[in-house]
């Protein structure tokens, strides 16, 4: 703009000479705009939130939620129970990806206006850039897939409480008193726990830039002495649970990842008043004080890029580089995929990853639901106890692998547990009803998939799946029941025992047993037994042999000079001897060894069996 004196003498501002320029200023996208746009896409196309729904038994405290009234009546039997039931709900939202992005997203929004009008209203303007560390935490909370909407639901509820306390201009104490204790008590009886930083900052706001002492004490008594009137005397809930609902505090493992960027975003804005005001408490007149104005405000570019934005822009891009898991990622995305049963993708991402217990044990799944699990098992990193998952327990991965190996009942067990320890997860109901179809309960079957057929998003599958329950009761024409049926083992058997053994001896034809059996004999290296059950039960089960039970085949017959019976090719003949040959050709130094026939024989039998490890090792 130009400015031009008048005949009058007055001022008058024309147009700019660049119009140009002009528009661009008039028109440029705002932080605001720009930040949340970039928020958006990250959470659509790097943070994949169904994965949480999804949990791969590392999300432990994801919520049930039933569109039922007598389930919805429980949440208003607590303080806090409102917040808690509007965050389960909107957790349900997860279930589609770019839902819960939306929902991750318009939260970070709402936490940006609460900050900007608390700061504000403190006169803090200068420091608004702090209206975008709320949703930079929610940024590291999900790059970190963990779970905690209730407690910053709780924490948007009380800053939303103090945007509104702060509208409310009172000239006198009595008035204030009053706005503050109807304030309190609505989002005490919403948040619980959460209300208390919804004090701590109406209290710091009246003590330190109000200098009304007599207000702020006041509203500090009501807010210690609220949560056991309304909490312990009217609700009867403990004096713990009355004051620490919803707070960092209430969370039953203090060591659980990600919960400290909780206490930072209950902190933060707490954190901040108590800094400013203090500081102008004690500097503010004085010569010793000193205005932040023109380093922190300084002139702004052409396009409106000041010190402000910089740090902001730096924030960001630090945050998303340092904070962002995609090895995380890739376990949950592993687990979803073969819940999904899509077994291409899940060999896809594992394409180069370093080794993991619940990993190998989906790898083994995806390889044998391929075919591949006797020719490319030794592509793979590999361990005998993730094989079954007898190393270390993890009953949430264990279910699905025994149904389908016909440990029906092992299977029912895993999942009742998973029940007690994760809720009444949709997934969870949904297998209980198969087990039960396959069992015929057809009772229980009902009960479970009754009870799917209130959680959103799994209304449809459970009414077909009760659809085909009265069209055909014994499912009959179901193959996949069926199928599963004629694979369960109806030996009793202690958890120590055999299972895949017994599961052969009731049914030689069990293929997924005979192979699983066969892939650990390989990875413990029992050649003799590998040849026994190779005899008895190969014929039955396959129609040719495949790569590794062909380099066990011939090692086995080589290393006790036997004549080669079996008709194993002369591909694998040839390979034999070059590998014998090439390590021979090492000597005894066996760090050689693996260096020199890693390339052309890393994911052989041969390999493994001689030099330990595999080639993706």
């Amino acid at each position: 703009m130009t400015v031009r004196q008048n005949q009058d003498g007055s001022n008058h501002r024309g147009h700019d000479a660049h119009p140009k320029a002009s528009f661009w200023h008039a028109f440029r996208p705002g932080q605001d705009v720009i930040f949340f746009a970039l928020f958006t896409l990250y959470f659509v196309y790097e943070i994949d939130v169904s994965l949480l729904y999804h949990g791969a038994g590392l999300i432990g405290n994801f919520p049930t939620f039933y569109m039922d009234w007598d389930f919805l009546a429980r949440f208003l039997a607590y303080p806090g129970g409102l917040v808690e039931g509007a965050s389960a709900f909107l957790a349900q939202l997860f279930f589609h990806a770019w839902a819960g992005a939306a929902v991750v997203t318009i939260q970070a929004w709402l936490f940006s206006l609460c900050t900007d009008g608390i700061l504000k209203a403190m006169h803090l303007e200068r420091w608004r850039i702090l209206r975008f560390a709320p949703p930079l935490l929610l940024l590291v909370m999900y790059s970190s897939y963990t779970f905690f909407l209730p407690m910053t639901v709780g924490c948007l509820a009380a800053m939303a409480g103090v945007c509104l306390y702060a509208k409310w201009k009172t000239a006198g104490d009595l008035p204030g008193v009053m706005s503050f204790l109807l304030i309190s008590i609505c989002l005490y009886v919403a948040a619980g726990g959460a209300y208390l930083l919804f004090a701590v900052l109406c209290v710091l706001s009246e003590l330190l830039f109000n200098r009304r002492w007599r207000l702020g004490m006041i509203n500090l008594s009501v807010g210690i002495v609220l949560p056991y009137g309304v909490g312990v005397l009217l609700y009867r809930i403990r004096c713990f649970d009355a004051y620490l609902t919803l707070l960092p505090a209430s969370w039953k493992d203090s060591t659980e990842v990600g919960l400290r960027n909780v206490y930072a975003l209950y902190a933060i804005l707490p954190g901040v008043l108590a800094l400013f005001g203090i500081w102008r408490c004690l500097f503010k007149g004085s010569k010793r004080y000193v205005s932040p104005r023109s380093f922190w405000c300084g002139s702004q570019s052409t396009f409106g890029w000041n010190f402000q934005t910089l740090v902001l822009m730096g924030l960001t891009t630090g945050t998303v580089m340092f904070c962002r898991n995609p090895y995380l990622k890739t376990l949950f995305q592993v687990d979803y995929y073969s819940h999904q049963r899509q077994w291409s993708k899940v060999l896809e991402l594992v394409k180069g990853k370093p080794y993991h217990y619940l990993v190998c044990h989906a790898v083994d799944r995806a390889l044998y639901q391929t075919g591949q699990l006797g020719s490319h098992m030794f592509h793979f990193p590999q361990n005998d106890k993730a094989l079954l998952l007898t190393g270390k327990e993890a009953l949430w991965q264990k279910f699905d692998t025994y149904m389908d190996l016909g440990l029906i009942n092992e299977a029912e067990n895993a999942l009742m547990i998973c029940i007690e320890m994760y809720g009444e997860r949709p997934i969870l109901l949904q297998r209980l009803a198969k087990i039960n179809m396959i069992k015929g309960n057809l009772s229980d079957a009902r009960v479970y998939l009754g009870a799917l057929s209130r959680v959103p998003f799994w209304r449809d599958q459970a009414g077909h799946a009760l659809a085909k329950l009265t069209q055909d009761p014994d499912l009959s024409e179901d193959q996949e029941i069926q199928r599963l049926r004629a694979l369960m083992l109806r030996t009793d058997f202690v958890t120590n025992r055999d299972a895949i053994a017994l599961l052969l001896k009731e049914n030689p034809r069990n293929h997924m047993a005979y192979e699983y059996r066969m892939a650990w004999l390989l990875m413990n290296r029992k050649l003799d037994d590998f040849m026994v059950l190779f005899e008895q039960c190969h014929a039955l089960n396959a129609s040719r042999i495949p790569r590794h039970y062909e380099e066990a085949i011939l090692l086995s017959r080589s290393l006790k000079n036997q004549p080669i019976k079996e008709a194993v090719s002369q591909d694998a003949q040839k390979q034999l001897l070059a590998f014998v040959k090439a390590l021979k050709g090492c000597g005894r130094d066996k760090a050689l060894a693996k260096r020199t026939l890693k390339g052309p024989y890393g994911d052989s039998y041969l390999y493994y069996y001689f030099l330990g490890g595999s080639g993706a090792s």
